[in-house]
């Protein structure tokens, strides 16, 4: 159901086990040096106490396991990143909604929501809030269905217009629900998400986002994936339109 209100990936490859691995080579070889040099002019007589070198030798065969095990936990890593990013690559020209209330209003565009009220709501209000933190639109809907609003993903689609229908320049805006039940008592619970297109990935700091309807989010605050509409109305897979006046 949907209410109305209207009037690529970058892979980076770290390079320090392999300097690490480079400096541990250059300083073994240095120790054989010496110690080869000790060991040809030791005296006879009072031959060199082997534990010092034999310590040294062991010590170097651990940094030299630990190295090796860096190494191999990044190419772990390498391997998830790239596996991670190609699963992010299937919500692109899809329809997702993300754990966040916040979308981007284009010029002249629309923005959407998505809602879940908790059972037994029968006067919902919805306040449509600027990022100066103002209040832009206000809608009641009261439910004529006994046992108040059905429960499930409801839709909000914004026309990006004011209550005296003047059209609200581009940005970013925010959707609060006041739910009330039959007895105008104030009913906590409601569930507000960003609804919108996946158009790109983008990768910032060597961190992957979903670019959604032109907001950045982290694929992992993605609750619900639909396929896109085939056409421009995104409430077409949700079910009957509902139009708040």
């Amino acid at each position: 159901m949907v209410t109305s209100v209207t009037s690529a990936p970058t892979t980076t490859t770290s390079t320090a086990s392999q300097s690490a691995g480079v400096s541990l080579a250059k300083n073994f070889d240095t120790f054989l040096t010496l110690l080869t040099t000790q060991l040809k002019n030791q005296d006879p007589t009072s031959p060199m106490d082997s534990k010092e070198f034999t310590n040294q030798l062991v010590m170097f065969s651990q940094v030299e396991q630990s190295i090796n095990q860096n190494k191999n936990l990044e190419k772990l890593i390498s391997m998830f990143s790239a596996q991670q990013s190609s699963n992010n690559l299937n919500f692109i020209g899809k329809i997702v909604d993300v754990d966040d209330n916040e979308v981007k209003l284009a010029s002249g565009g629309s923005a959407f929501w998505s809602y879940e009220l908790p059972a037994g709501v029968s006067q919902v209000k919805y306040n449509i809030i600027n990022s100066a933190g103002k209040v832009v639109r206000t809608v009641t809907q009261t439910s004529d269905q006994a046992g108040g609003f059905p429960s499930g993903r409801i839709e909000l689609a914004w026309d990006g217009k004011d209550g005296s229908n003047n059209a609200q320049p581009a940005g970013t805006y925010k959707l609060e629900i006041v739910a009330k039940d039959a007895g105008g008592k104030t009913v906590d619970g409601t569930k507000v998400f960003a609804r919108g297109y996946v158009e790109a990935l983008e990768t910032v700091d060597g961190v992957q986002y979903l670019v959604v309807s032109g907001n950045k989010f982290l694929p992992e605050k993605v609750v619900s994936v639909f396929p896109a509409p085939t056409n421009d109305n995104t409430g077409d897979d949700e079910g009957d339109d509902e139009t708040t006046s």
